[in-house]
């Protein structure tokens, strides 16, 4: 990640997914722009979920120095002058529109380099709403003209601390989006295809599960409690216990599971902690679930779709957060060795279902090999 000096401030966000997003610009996926107060940010990014919302924005929007906006929306339209960005978040279309505001705001400053970082939002640009076209959509919304120089309104910017942090309970909704991202898209594809084994596998480096896996390991080696670093919050693992304990956000714990991290943004350290004191979770149900959510409907690159295993243990699966069809690929898989392709075309499921069940089995450390 390259720190450009740019801040962009945050309207509207809340719980989840204000620390996704948090996330997201302490990565390296983030092109550059840190995050900043509304007042005085460089640009904005918004959340636009409803008339109320848009109109609330406009208000304030107009007592402060134009710059440009990203409207975050489900139906709504944005007004003419804001980027849009459409639910559901995701990381390269969230990067790829930073990146188009990067690349204005330092055209910007090269057009008036005494301006700086923060004080070239005055000259006119496409990525702003122009001033005529904002009174009349202040006055069409039937927000009042504001006074002058008015101190700027506060939004909501904080995450509601009151949230919970149990990231191992979801709500029905919730589970039905988890699923659909767990799952992913993909279709099912011929394996005798040129390529088809670099579309279904990926690497597990620079991934969450990966530096959480390092640490078990260490953990268990030097039989001490250690805890991830370099996330916004604690996470820290008891071998003596076989249990994590946390103090993360769900949607947050999401979105670095589906995140790749550069050399050096995560490690671990032993803590002096002898026993949780936050929310805990057993080792394979928390394994499981990160093994789910970063499959996205493919295979971690260290497993054969081809190769035969069996499922060691297929009772009490529901501790699992399970993808659709567990129970009946758990079945199958249980009574014989059996590949993912052979499950595949007994059962007649979507690959995808199968390979993410895969995914989180094996991180969950059930499956034996041959």
């Amino acid at each position: 990640m390259t720190v450009s000096g740019y801040t962009i401030g945050l309207i509207g966000f809340s719980g989840r997914e204000l620390g996704m997003l948090e996330v997201f610009f302490d990565s390296s996926n983030n092109p550059g722009l840190k995050i900043g107060s509304p007042e005085r940010s460089a640009a904005l990014l918004v959340n636009l979920e409803t008339e109320t919302d848009l109109k609330q924005f406009l208000q304030w929007y107009a007592s402060r120095p134009d710059c440009p906006v990203i409207g975050v929306v489900s139906e709504l339209s944005v007004p003419r002058g804001v980027l849009e960005l459409k639910r559901p978040l995701e990381v390269t279309g969230l990067k790829l529109t930073l990146t188009r505001v990067l690349d204005e705001l330092h055209k910007k400053a090269a057009r008036s380099p005494l301006a700086g970082a923060q004080g070239a939002g005055q000259q006119k640009t496409a990525l702003k709403m122009d001033p005529a076209d904002l009174k009349a959509l202040i006055a069409e919304a039937g927000v009042s003209a504001p006074k002058p120089a008015p101190k700027p309104q506060q939004l909501n910017t904080v995450r509601d601390a009151s949230k919970s942090r149990l990231i191992m309970r979801w709500s029905e909704a919730e589970r039905d989006m988890l699923m659909r991202r767990a799952c992913g898209s993909l279709p099912d594809l011929d394996p005798e295809l040129p390529g088809w084994s670099k579309r279904i596998l990926f690497s597990l480096e620079g991934r969450f599960i990966d530096q959480v896996n390092k640490m078990v390991r260490l953990a268990q080696e030097q039989q001490a409690p250690m805890q991830v670093t370099g996330i916004p919050g604690s996470f820290i693992y008891f071998p003596d216990r076989e249990l994590f304990s946390y103090d993360l956000d769900p949607d947050l714990l999401v979105q670095m599971a589906s995140s790749r991290f550069g050399f050096g943004e995560l490690d671990c350290h032993p803590v002096e902690l002898k026993s949780p004191v936050d929310p805990v979770a057993k080792r394979d149900q928390l394994l499981w679930m990160l093994g789910l959510l970063t499959s996205a409907g493919r295979l971690p690159d260290h497993l054969d779709p081809a190769e035969s295993y069996r499922l060691a243990d297929a009772s009490d699966l529901q501790r699992f957060l399970l993808p659709p069809q567990a129970e009946t690929i758990a079945k199958a898989w249980s009574v014989e060795y059996r590949s993912a392709l052979e499950i595949v075309k007994l059962l007649k499921l979507p690959q995808r279902y199968v390979f993410s069940f895969m995914a989180a089995a094996d991180a969950a450390g059930l499956f034996e090999r041959r």
